[in-house]
């Protein structure tokens, strides 16, 4: 789900002309500053790669790559690389963040390489673009005119970035497979292993079925398969359906119901919210910013918690805690980032895919707007499209352990429930109560102990976990800004 605007950096410099004689991988000293863990004795360096790997001698690029060296183990298990989610999410700041402990546990096993994939964090993110659309708050936002207004905002975009000198068709998912046999070669092992978190599981998988034969092991944490880059409506529903029979023991009746006279309430007549994450700033909310709002906040443990007491206040004819919703994703959808943005069409889906995902927006409560602004948005900007073998069922023998809790709104179970056919060697830690979010690996200690032995060699066998419930907010006072998490 969408929380956070993301914010890139300028280019700290220039790409690296054709000619350039490619430099190895050095690693130097680095001081790691975790947020709540301290200051970590780690090693730091660029690995310098095609721009784009066809063209081996033409412009590069450098990628920031720390390493976390082994604390313990034999020295024979591959190195460990972990691939953050997003597109466009640093791997490095995921170490630093509460997550750290579960890195610290498997840099007992081997080194540990925390990866910021080319166009993310600090590796050479392009600029920024200086266009984006501002929603008027005194109108509910109405869907195909906000379409039409973000494609405007994309091709503009488009356009500036292309006069800037970005190679757009840089930044895809097979290209960044391909900074991942550099690494190894660089690092210069026969194997290595992967770690991914979302996004980051739908490139390990890309390098799964492009390098398989240098991957020791895979790791997938919420998975996103090579054609799940366009979600299921009819999820968000049967996620609604969980949560509702959860939140009925918390007290909340019939959250399912609730959502639906609330939806049915601003189709009617459009209510007026006041946020106070916002100062307190009015906005005017309808259907479809309610079907944005509640589909967003399926995504999540934090905001799933939030959801009964949000729609019980709507019920009640309160829209303030609607209101910060919609107020968030509002200015999230306003923008674009190069590299996501092209990332994101060029893994596209299929036309099955999408027909399937179209047919299901004419039965979900939310319509399509757990994937909104896309396809369309993608639809006609000249991006690189990676093409449907891309997307293709994926066979493999690369071991793999996928991970996937059981109230993910954003990568549910039965992604890897569908790839898990195509490999030979596989299994999967199950976990109940968690959702897209840090309680997948925080919230049951056997979550790092699998992925630790799983990477080490060691059996690990299919399991299912617990995390607990959802403590779900029964005031406004239970409420926390996500911005300041």
């Amino acid at each position: 789900m969408r929380l956070a605007v993301l914010c890139l950096a300028l280019v700290g410099a220039p790409p690296l002309l054709a000619g350039d004689a490619s430099a190895p991988l050095v690693f130097t000293p680095y001081a790691f500053e975790t947020q709540k863990h301290g200051t970590i004795d780690a090693e730091a360096g660029y690995l310098e790669v095609p721009r784009r790997h066809a063209d081996p001698n033409g412009p590069r690029m450098r990628l920031r790559v720390v390493r976390l060296p082994a604390t313990g183990g034999d020295g024979r298990v591959a190195p460990v690389v972990y691939l953050a989610g997003g597109p466009g999410g640093s791997g490095i700041g995921t170490g630093r963040g509460p997550r750290w402990p579960v890195f610290d546990q498997v840099r007992r096993e081997t080194d540990v390489l925390l990866l910021d994939q080319r166009g993310a964090g600090e590796s050479e993110p392009p600029p920024p673009c200086p266009h984006e659309h501002t929603f008027d708050d005194a109108q509910p936002l109405q869907r195909d005119a906000a379409l039409a207004a973000l494609h405007d905002v994309a091709v503009r975009c488009v356009t500036y970035w292309r006069k800037a000198g970005v190679d757009l068709g840089a930044y895809t998912t097979a290209e960044s497979a391909g900074d991942l046999e550099d690494l190894r070669r660089a690092l210069k092992v026969p194997k290595i292993s992967l770690w991914g978190m979302s996004y980051g599981t739908h490139l390990a998988l890309a390098t799964v079925r492009l390098h398989g034969a240098g991957l020791d092991r895979v790791v997938l944490m919420g998975t996103e398969g090579p054609d799940d880059t366009l979600k299921l409506p009819l999820s968000a529903d049967a996620l609604l359906a969980e949560l509702s029979v959860l939140a009925k023991a918390a007290g909340f009746d019939d959250l399912t119901g609730s959502a639906t006279r609330v939806l049915a309430d601003l189709r009617e007549q459009p209510r007026q919210g006041h946020s106070v994450m916002h100062g307190g700033k009015p906005v005017m909310i309808g259907e479809y910013d309610a079907q944005l709002a509640i589909s967003a906040c399926l995504g999540r443990r934090m905001t799933q918690q939030w959801l009964p007491l949000i729609l019980r206040e709507a019920e009640n004819g309160d829209y303030d805690l609607l209101a910060a919703m919609v107020l968030l994703l509002r200015s999230e959808y306003g923008s674009h980032g190069a590299m996501s943005l092209a990332m994101d069409v060029a893994s596209g889906q299929t036309p099955q895919r999408r027909a399937l995902a179209e047919a299901q927006a004419r039965e979900s409560l939310f319509g399509d707007a757990l994937n909104f602004p896309f396809p369309a948005l993608g639809d006609g900007l000249g991006l690189v499209d990676l093409g449907d073998a891309f997307r293709g069922p994926l066979r493999s023998d690369v071991p793999v352990l996928f991970i996937s809790g059981t109230l993910d709104g954003r990568t549910p179970p039965a992604n890897a429930e569908a790839l898990r056919p195509g490999f030979s060697d596989s299994r999967t830690l199950r976990v109940r109560g968690a959702s897209h979010d840090n309680e997948l690996w925080l919230g049951n200690t056997a979550v790092a102990a699998g992925i630790t032995d799983f990477l080490a060699g060691r059996p690990v066998g299919d399991a299912e976990l617990d995390v607990g419930a959802p403590v779900f907010a029964r005031s406004k006072s239970d409420l926390v800004d996500p911005r300041g998490r």
